[in-house]
């Protein structure tokens, strides 16, 4: 899909949790310019690169956004901010915490190689919330999405009629990951209220107008994964939670996965969404 003026991505590769991953960040040039996200560490000089074939120095770049507090979102922020103090870095209120002390979000979200993720905890200089307008010559409005994570947001160009989800809308042909199934799926309708021509996803890059991508892409996985954890539920009679050990969690995650034709071993991420839906499907 052609991008839209002034509003460039990039496609950044890099190795997970779960193996050879990848993340798009955005540049947006205007009498500011604004990176949302930064990438893991090892990204920042192919970003570096990105930015200037598309006419921003290091010294030329004015704000950092990031979506939320994940290291392959927030990565660079240390390097970008030691190359370039002037750099304004914006947050939601929810992920500060974890942005500026990752020793903290690696004790409650202990992921594989974490720490070769992110060069180093780094400030948020101004806090986010929901409404926000960032004005760069472009007016930048926040919508705080929560679900993937508690402080996650998406960036919406009125403008442009672009909205930049982060990881908010799940992979075309991944497995959602959030930590609240209820909140997510409110998250998709503020997104669909915008009306917005292009998505940009963390995962997907451009894609079509907001309403078809949630539909595909989020609300229609949300529904197979859901689908498939109460057929493993009715199958095999499990009616309370008390039934659910981490043996039988990891049994139904891989059941899950194999019905969805993804083939890798759980994560712990990926467990911890399962139990987000047998929750649901149990007590709803």
């Amino acid at each position: 899909m052609e991008e839209i003026r002034n509003i460039f991505t990039k496609k950044l590769n890099f190795v997970g949790s779960t193996g050879k991953r990848s993340v798009y960040i955005t540049l947006i040039k205007g009498e500011k310019n604004c990176l949302v996200d930064t990438g893991t560490a090892d990204n920042f000089d192919n970003i570096i690169s990105f930015c200037q074939e598309n006419g921003v120095s290091i010294t030329d770049l004015d704000v950092i956004i990031n979506t939320h507090c994940h290291p392959d979102h927030i990565g660079s922020n240390y390097l970008f901010k030691k190359a370039n103090p002037n750099i304004i870095f914006y947050a939601h209120s929810l992920a500060v915490p974890f942005i500026e002390n990752i020793e903290k979000q690696y004790n409650e979200r202990p992921i594989p190689g974490f720490f070769n993720l992110i060069s180093n905890s780094n400030p948020v200089d101004i806090i986010l919330d929901d409404g926000d307008i960032i004005d760069i010559g472009i007016k930048l409005k926040v919508i705080h999405t929560p679900g993937h994570s508690k402080g996650s947001i998406s960036i919406f160009i009125p403008e442009k009629s672009v909205l930049i989800t982060g990881d908010t809308i799940p992979e075309k042909k991944g497995l959602p990951i959030y930590e609240d199934i209820n909140e997510l799926k409110q998250s998709f309708m503020k997104l669909k209220e915008t009306e917005a021509n292009y998505a940009i996803s963390s995962f997907d890059g451009y894609c079509n107008n907001i309403v078809d991508v949630v539909n595909s892409n989020g609300e229609k996985l949300i529904h197979n994964v859901d689908q498939l954890v109460k057929k493993y539920l009715t199958q095999y009679k499990i009616d309370n939670l008390d039934k659910i050990d981490d043996h039988r969690l990891e049994d139904i995650a891989i059941f899950v996965l194999n019905n969805v034709k993804i083939n890798i071993k759980p994560s712990r991420n990926i467990k911890k969404s399962i139990e987000n839906h047998i929750i649901n499907s149990v007590t709803n």
